[in-house]
């Protein structure tokens, strides 16, 4: 049974003190994959006694277990809201309907570049770049199709020689980990695309709590994200192909890339520098 239908079951049995914990739990189970129980002791007000009581009534050996079964219910959640979204023309399979096709996501392609270059604001570009460059460490979260463009940013900045961690979000205990650890000097940089990552929002939270500044790659500033960002960089990515595109996710980083070498290199060793990139 999944945690949060455990708490429900036992909910009209519980006192007053453990219907508020239980309120806490169902109201943030994302949250629960990353807290102390000290940490959850001062949101509860509850001691953490009290807490482990709870814990035992729910069938748990102590607060790892119970952090456990939150785990197991988030990666659930993450495999049901994370799957992607095809869309799959019934008559693609036809020969000139696929020509057809194929035509159409390339319009659609050339289309969105163009509304992209035709409300590009390069101030949101360099003050990304800004930020990048007056920090120390650089940590670089992505999940799924994201860890793509994550990558290429990544490689990118070591070519550059500024200090850069990638970080798989599926992984919640590692994404625990580096979010625990985060200190003055540090840059936290998100990928957020539809279908949106189930525990983002709580993620983006944690990093904002550690005073640390957050640059979001994403398509909207509805993203989870995004209202927890210090620099926010917009590209769309809906399309009516089989999946989303990455067109203009990849495009944006080339110029934040591009910004970097600017800002970075002189342009003395320009020539020099774009040799070593092909060689």
């Amino acid at each position: 049974m999944d945690i949060l239908q455990k708490i429900r079951e036992i909910y009209p049995s519980l006192t007053r003190k453990q219907k508020s914990i239980a309120d806490y739990l169902l109201e943030n189970p994302e949250d629960i994959c990353y807290i102390t129980l000290a940490q959850l002791s001062r949101q509860t007000c509850a001691s953490e006694l009290t807490l482990l009581r709870f814990c035992a009534k729910l069938g748990c050996s102590g607060f790892l277990e119970l952090k456990q079964e939150f785990r197991e219910h988030t990666q659930q959640m993450i495999r049901l809201l994370s799957a992607p979204a095809f869309f799959v023309p019934e008559n693609a399979s036809d020969s000139s309907a696929k020509t057809e096709l194929l035509y159409e996501l390339c319009r659609q392609e050339a289309g969105a570049a163009a509304d992209f270059a035709a409300s590009f604001q390069p101030e949101a570009i360099i003050a990304a770049a800004q930020e990048i460059r007056k920090s120390r460490r650089i940590f670089i979260f992505a999940h799924d199709i994201s860890k793509v463009p994550g990558e290429f940013l990544k490689s990118r900045l070591l070519l550059l020689s500024f200090q850069v961690t990638m970080i798989d979000l599926a992984d919640l205990e590692k994404t625990q980990e580096y979010l625990q650890h985060l200190q003055d000097g540090d840059l936290v940089v998100f990928f957020s695309f539809p279908k949106y990552y189930y525990p983002m929002g709580s993620i983006a939270k944690k990093a904002a709590d550690a005073g640390v500044p957050i640059l979001t790659i994403t398509d909207s500033t509805a993203s989870p994200a995004a209202s927890y960002s210090t620099h926010l960089l917009l590209c769309q990515t809906s399309t009516k192909m089989f999946y989303n595109s990455m067109t203009l996710p990849m495009v944006t980083l080339n110029l934040l890339a591009s910004c970097l070498v600017i800002d970075t290199v002189p342009a003395s060793q320009r020539t020099d520098f774009k040799k070593s990139l092909s060689s």
